[in-house]
């Protein structure tokens, strides 16, 4: 998720109170045509059945106005079990909330006209590193911007969104901060990561804006156990960043030395014969230097079902055995299926060939099909909401184009995760129970495909998750290995038939060949329901449909984020994830659409597992 420019301004109006939305009906099919001609040759939208979907990750930023008629009052709920079977994972004490409470805040102004509170109070999207008893987790939050009033007008003072908390007693006790900008700039931009090399060093990947407001990717590292960070440095300066990655491992030949390579995704202007292009970047002095280059520029195709000029969500892995540089990513088609696809390099990165997956029924050995999870919903007219795939709760409302919109929502992705060691490869992902796209009533679950020869031949996918005929959702998966390369695990996030969501673990100690139900297991041990992101200022009417979600610098239908992490250390397993269970009650005032609500917002979780 990224924001918008360092510069932006804030002004919010206050609107007219709206009228309540009418119930959602399953109306006449509007023609999408003119909407798709519009949205294809603007950044970041996928004609998909003649639906235009956003596929950016642009979200903490500038926010919308802010006016609703919605209520939401949502309330904790404990955890159900599943059995009395004790899984051979066991959990190390509770879950820990590792983001200060105590960065959050709320922001009003006096203003003419008024304008509503700023309550800055979501973190999710998470990523974790371990080395011995230091554990890093970065995450975005919007606890870093500072509006500040300049002649009647809300300007951001400071807008870091890429947050870290670090323990160094091996998760006990947490302390947090804001990850340093580039050298004059006052802006970080979310989609962390962080991953620790053999030293022990930790280094971190986002997006940025530099001190002129120009857009890219920036780098730091931490060699005291992730107390401290340096000044950022650019990776590569590039207006069209988006969804970075980072991945850290051995160089190829020379051994001793840890390189780390960095990729996004770079959308390219309108005008621009290609649409997307996958950008990488290699550092060869631990972070200090970087070059960089275009790896893959797709072209379209005049066949809809076959791979068009857009990518997305690259997930690079490097194996400690070897050095091979592997590097999934989700390619989009303009029907139905979409398709993962993965790059390898055995040269650290100065050359690339796909992995051919061989999967029967594919249209191309290079490709492995998938259908995204998650119900096709309006989140507004805004660039940073759009037409997308979501989780949602509550009351299902009518929206633009005949699509449903949903107060309560989260929206999804599909970003392959991939575990790699001593040549043995997992890669998981999650899809949806249907073979239609954005499919209303459509379940998901989570698969998983091993290679035991370097990426080579590959086994058939079988299903990780339980209980997906019951259409509940399994989504945006993590995996790691254990100690031993036999050992795989899984983690994600479950929505229940009730629309509450956990987060569960899924263990597999025969080389992923079968997942039972005595080898899943609850990583949250408080259910939760899912915040107002998604309110709607007002009805609908052809194109416009503005909307906002409750916390007004994350973009709608931004919740828990777009993805998850776990990673491993000797014998134990650490996981983070966004959670949902602490409740925020809105401040009365009369911009606030929803003032004194009571609901839930984001923060950060970490639990800790002994391996066997």
């Amino acid at each position: 998720m990224r924001s918008l420019r360092a510069n932006i301004v804030y002004v919010a109006p206050l609107l007219a109170a709206l009228p309540a939305l009418p119930a959602c009906s399953q109306g006449p099919e509007l023609d999408l045509a003119p909407l798709a001609e519009g949205h294809d040759r603007a950044l970041g939208g996928v004609v998909k059945n003649g639906v235009v979907l956003s596929t950016r990750a642009a979200g903490l930023g500038a926010p919308a106005t802010l006016e609703d008629r919605a209520r939401a009052t949502i309330a904790e709920r404990p955890m159900a079990l599943w059995s009395e079977y004790t899984p051979p994972i066991r959990t190390i004490g509770e879950n820990v909330q590792v983001n200060d409470p105590a960065l959050d805040k709320i922001v009003e102004f006096s203003t003419d006209p008024p304008t509503r509170p700023f309550v800055l109070v979501t973190q999710s999207e998470t990523s974790i590193a371990a080395h011995d008893h230091n554990i890093v987790v970065v995450y975005n939050t919007s606890a870093g911007l500072t509006p500040v009033l300049v002649d009647n007008t809300i300007v951001p003072e400071t807008q870091f969104f890429s947050g870290f908390s670090t323990s160094n007693d091996g998760g006990v006790t947490w302390e947090s901060g804001f990850i340093p900008p580039l050298p004059g700039s006052t802006a970080t931009l979310g989609d962390p990561v962080v991953r620790d090399d053999r030293r022990g060093v930790f280094h971190f990947a986002g997006l940025t804006a530099d001190a002129e407001g120009r857009l890219g990717v920036q780098a730091n590292r931490s060699t005291d156990g992730g107390r401290t960070w340096s000044e950022a440095v650019l990776v590569a300066q590039d207006d069209g960043a988006d969804k970075s990655w980072l991945a850290v491992g051995p160089d190829p030949v020379r051994r001793r030395r840890d390189n780390l390579y960095v990729t996004w995704t770079s959308y390219q202007p309108p005008e621009a014969p290609v649409r997307t292009e996958l950008r990488f970047a290699r550092s060869t002095d631990g972070g200090e230097t970087w070059t960089s280059k275009v790896v893959f520029a797709p072209e379209a195709n005049p066949d809809p079902t076959l791979p068009q000029n857009a990518i997305q969500f690259t997930n690079p892995v490097v194996d400690p055995d070897d050095g091979s540089l592997y590097l999934p990513f989700l390619h989009f088609s303009r029907s139905n299926a979409d398709f993962i696809r993965m790059l390898v390099s055995r040269d650290a990165g100065e050359t690339f060939e796909f992995v051919e997956f061989n999967l029967a029924g594919a249209p191309d050995p290079t490709l492995l099909p998938v259908v995204q999870p998650g119900e096709l919903i309006d989140c507004g007219d805004s660039d940073r909401g759009g037409l997308r795939l979501a989780i949602t709760d509550g009351p299902r409302r009518r929206g633009r184009f005949g699509l449903p919109t949903y107060v309560h929502a989260s929206r999804l992705i599909v970003q392959p995760t991939l575990a790699v060691r001593r040549g043995i490869l997992y890669l998981a992902w999650s899809a949806s129970t249907s073979e239609i796209f954005g499919e209303a009533g459509s379940g998901s679950n989570v698969f998983l495909i091993r290679s035991d020869d370097r990426g080579r031949t590959w086994t058939s996918p079988i299903p990780v998750t339980s209980r997906a005929g019951e259409n509940s959702h399994h989504v945006l998966p993590a995996v790691t290995i254990g100690k031993r390369p036999s050992d795989v695990h899984i983690v994600y996030y479950t929505q229940n038939r009730d629309r509450s969501v956990d987060v569960e673990m899924a263990s597999s100690f025969e080389y992923g060949e079968s997942f039972g139900d005595g080898d899943r297991q609850h990583v949250t041990d408080t259910s939760f329901r899912l915040s107002p992101t998604n309110i709607p200022l007002d009805v609908p009417v052809d194109a416009s449909y503005p909307t906002t979600n409750f916390d007004r610098v994350v973009p709608p239908c931004y919740n828990l984020g777009e993805y998850l992490d776990v990673t491993s250390e000797r014998r134990k397993l650490y996981s983070a994830w966004g959670d949902l269970r602490n409740l925020i009650t809105e401040p009365v005032h009369p911009a606030n659409p929803i003032s004194g609500q009571t609901h839930s917002q984001a923060d950060v979780f970490f639990q800790a597992f002994k391996g066997r």
